[in-house]
Parts: C-alpha cells; structure tokens; sequence
C-alpha cells in the first residue's frame, strides 16, 4: 500500500483550489475516526460560481485508499444531519450523499464532518464509531456561510 506525507497530501489538497466552476473557501486535514490510525483526508468546501451554493468533496487519503473526489452540497448534509435529530448515528448514514460507492466514503466524509474547521457532527461519549449532530450546528452553518474565497497565488505574466 503506497502511503503519502502530510506534506504530499496538503500539496494535492492545494492542487485541487484552481478550478473554472468553483471558488475554494476552505481546504483541511481531518483525522480519520479510528483512533488507532495516523491517516489524514483531505477536504475542499467551495461555492459554485453559478449558483453560489457550497460544496463539499473529499481530494486526498494520506494512506492511499480509494474515495470519491465528487461535490456534495452543504445542504443536503445539514437536511441529512437535521433529518437524524438527536440521536446517535454512524457513519452508513452518510451513503446516500454519494453517486458513487467507495466503502470509504462514509467514514471519510465523517471525518471531515468532525473536523474543527466545520464541527457539525461530533463523537458520542461512549463509541468513538458513532456520531452526533453538533447542538450548535445552525452557528457552524453560519460562520461556513460566511468564509470568503482563499486568495490563489499570483500568475506569472511575461
């Protein structure tokens, strides 16, 4: 199995801010949930152009697994969040958010759900596997709302 660096797996998350449709406005590292692994994933939150309407995908896996790279809209993950109320959850919740049906899917975009840079699902107590909406999920949507496009480097001009 071929492994990555943190470096390597930030570089290909910085590859991923160029793009025609989209204007990035956040990328990060979550830790996967296993407290046992090192692994990092990679993430991109960005708005579309058109529409204004935040995305989500996932663009790296430090231990090299196979994952999704599409866009999922913010909003269908708050509806999903909102649709499981108070309850704990795991991760298979997650499936029906992807075109397409990488085992990894779930648990990754898990994981970047809990990451602090968007904190809207958290771990229960007693089972680090299962999952929460975050009490404070409506103040997470607002302040991810509000993040403005990261500046991109400057071209080169002759």
């Amino acid at each position: 199995m071929k492994t990555h660096s943190k470096k390597d797996v930030q570089d290909n998350v910085q590859d991923n801010i160029q793009n025609d449709d989209y204007t990035t406005v956040l990328v990060g590292l979550a830790k996967k949930l296993s407290p046992s692994s090192t692994g990092l994933i990679g993430y991109e939150v960005a708005k579309d152009l058109k529409s204004n309407v935040l995305y989500i995908r996932l663009t790296s896996n430090s231990d090299g697994g196979l994952f999704s790279k599409e866009w999922i809209k913010l909003d269908n993950i708050y509806d999903l969040i909102q649709k499981l109320g108070d309850k704990p959850f795991n991760s298979s919740a997650f499936k029906t958010l992807f075109k397409s049906g990488s085992a990894n899917n779930t648990s990754f975009i898990a994981a970047v759900l809990r990451h602090e840079e968007l904190a809207l699902i958290q771990p229960t107590e007693k089972k680090v596997f299962l999952h929460l909406a975050n009490p404070l999920i409506v103040n997470q949507q607002d302040r991810i709302a509000k993040l403005k496009p990261l500046a991109t480097p400057n071209k080169v001009t002759k």
